[in-house]
């Protein structure tokens, strides 16, 4: 059996040398003899008498610096005597590059040009060459890899998806197409496809550092720690890059070891004038794990002498961690004016409005994040609850619609859509969803909520009653359905129990909008007005767009003898109220933020 052939091409000789083409190093199996061919573009094609005809034929037209011609074989013994110059050349040459195996020397002066192609972004040029070869060859693995890549390139992720699993059925040992797709998945925020990607590729070659290295980073955020050291020791201690090491030092602190941090720090300070964002990044991991100040510290040591978006936004980050959230929140505005498009700043800013009960910031944040990663799920989920809470329901329904459109079979996406479609008052729509979720998980005490909160809507009273109990006896502590049953019992006049209710919820959830409103009403009932004006003042205070928070709080004011104060939150119910109408918008609350009806006129 002949032994193997390596072949470097020159793909631009000119500017190495004006005589040197091609340069071949072969193996013979008869006599071990090794030689260098060395082939002159200056003579005609065709009279190289050690390649085959075929190789000329098959080689592109527009690159005649592969086209063979005269050769002479120089021993190897007689290497040393070619010019120096000329051998540093070779040796250094950026369009030296490899070819692939002899055995498919007719297929690899296309494959290796196309790819080139693809490199210098010629995608269409790329793709009417690929379509030639899938036309004669459509089961051709690594046309449909080239194919992908042109995809991905292109922001086609679903089609580039098709293609390099149709790659791996066809060759089950396609490293590229397995590494492809884990690349895929990952940008996608699918880390579980994205891992099982990634171990096609381990699995076949152990040792493959890219693929250690993501599956380090990807078990590490799904809080598989000790996976994530595993595929990070794979990676020798001296190849490992630094973007390694906060990855690590997250691992060690989820599995209880802190000890094994401080030598990561020492050398994060050794790498940090050339590798910032890995030590930005390790900075992150220290703030997050409880030790800030050290964090401080590592920022302090690395900071930028012109602001650095990247910089702003770790730092506020450890700001955030040492209790100075307004101060992160002017930090990653800054990081935002530097780079409006960054994905990871524009995530974490809509989390601190969300903090903050900013609702239309987040929602613009999230949406904002949306165009720069489209249909990423943990992006569209946080937008429907900014919508929703920021009162845009019809908006939360489009939204929704998205996330069911990416993950379609996912019983969270369809729990997502049935709130929204309820949120926006139309119940019978969310109605069948929220009963197949009950189906599903007939144990799972939100699909049971949900279902009781939109039997509730649709004045199913029997029906809510029995979902609602279900929910509480699988989980006692769900607040919103000891809040849904005590409205039930206060429209059926069971005030006492209603009260008992309503204050358990107000106990452990003070900032329960619905649950202080519909409490304050109560003890409007029951004639207790100095704690129904406490209870609706608190209402009125964490959902100030409510008009009937400032109806039943006027109504208050008005038996306590506060005629001003009356009227101010009477007119306050009119513009709202007239908000609502025009933007039809009132209905029977679905979620905590809203509260039942007027109970009466003053």
């Amino acid at each position: 059996m002949a032994e193997p052939r390596l072949s470097i091409r020159l793909l631009s000789p000119g500017k190495v040398s004006n005589w040197v083409d091609m340069i071949t190093v072969e193996s013979a199996s008869a006599r071990a003899l090794h030689s260098i061919v060395l082939i002159s573009p200056s003579t005609k094609t065709g009279s190289c008498p050690s390649m085959p005809a075929s190789t000329s034929a098959s080689r592109p037209e527009s690159s005649s610096a592969l086209r063979p011609s005269t050769c002479s074989t120089i021993p190897c013994s007689r290497i040393p005597t070619l010019p120096f110059t000329l051998r540093m050349r070779l040796a250094l040459h950026p369009q030296i590059v490899p070819a692939v195996p002899a055995t498919s020397v007719a297929q690899s002066p296309t494959r290796m040009y196309i790819s080139q192609l693809i490199r210098q972004n010629r995608l269409d040029e790329a793709e009417q060459k690929l379509w030639s070869v899938l036309t004669q060859q459509p089961d051709q693995s690594w046309a449909l890899d080239l194919m992908g890549a042109i995809r991905m390139r292109q922001k086609r992720s679903q089609e580039a998806e098709a293609l390099f699993h149709k790659a791996a059925a066809l060759n089950p040992k396609d490293l590229e197409a397995y590494r492809s797709l884990g690349e895929i998945y990952q940008g996608l925020g699918d880390n579980q496809q994205a891992i099982a990607s990634y171990a096609e590729v381990v699995k076949l070659t152990p040792a493959d550092r890219g693929a250690n290295v993501a599956l380090a980073t990807l078990y590490q955020q799904a809080g598989q720690y000790g996976q994530s050291v595993e595929a990070a020791e794979r990676v020798p201690t001296a190849a490992r890059p630094p973007e390694l090491l906060p990855v690590l030092a997250a691992d060690y602190f989820g599995l209880g070891d802190a000890s094994k941090v401080p030598p990561l720090i020492q050398r994060v300070l050794r790498q940090s004038s050339l590798h910032r964002g890995a030590t930005l990044e390790f900075a992150t991991v220290l703030a997050r794990n409880g030790y800030a100040e050290d964090a401080a510290h590592l920022l302090q040591i690395v900071r930028p002498a012109k602001p650095l978006a990247e910089y702003l936004y770790t730092l506020a980050r450890v700001r955030e961690a040492q209790g100075q959230s307004a101060v992160a929140q002017e930090l990653l505005a800054q990081a935002l004016k530097l780079e409006p498009k960054s994905y990871n700043i524009l995530l974490d800013s809509a989390r601190l409005a969300e903090r903050a009960g900013h609702w239309d910031s987040a929602a613009d944040l999230l949406r904002r994040a949306d165009e720069v990663a489209p249909d990423r799920p943990e992006v569209m989920t946080k937008l429907v609850g900014a919508l929703l809470k920021a009162h845009r329901p019809e908006d939360a329904v489009e939204a929704a619609k998205r996330l069911v459109a990416a993950k379609p079979d996912d019983p969270e996406s369809q729990y997502i859509m049935a709130l929204a479609l309820a949120e926006d008052d139309r119940s019978e729509a969310a109605e069948p969803i929220a009963r197949k979720l009950v189906e599903l998980r007939p144990n799972d005490a939100a699909s049971l909520l949900l279902l009781g909160m939109v039997q509730f809507n649709q004045g199913d009273v029997a029906g809510a009653r029995q979902s609602l109990e279900h929910c509480l006896a699988v989980d006692p502590q769900m607040t919103d359905a000891h809040y849904y049953l005590a409205v039930l019992a206060q429209r059926e006049g069971k005030v006492d129990l209603a009260r008992g209710e309503l204050e358990s919820v107000v106990q452990a959830n003070p900032n329960h909008a619905a649950a202080q409103s519909a409490l304050g009403i109560v003890y409007l009932q029951m004639g207790e007005t100095e704690k129904a004006r406490t209870a609706l003042e608190q209402a009125t205070k964490l959902a100030p767009d409510v008009s009937q928070n400032h109806y039943q709080l006027g109504l208050a004011y008005t038996r306590l003898g506060l005629a001003d104060r009356a009227r101010a939150e009477m007119e306050q119910y009119q513009k709202l109220r007239e908000i609502e109408n025009n933007q039809l918008k009132y209905r029977i609350p679905a979620t905590v933020t809203a509260s039942p009806g007027p109970q009466g006129h003053p």
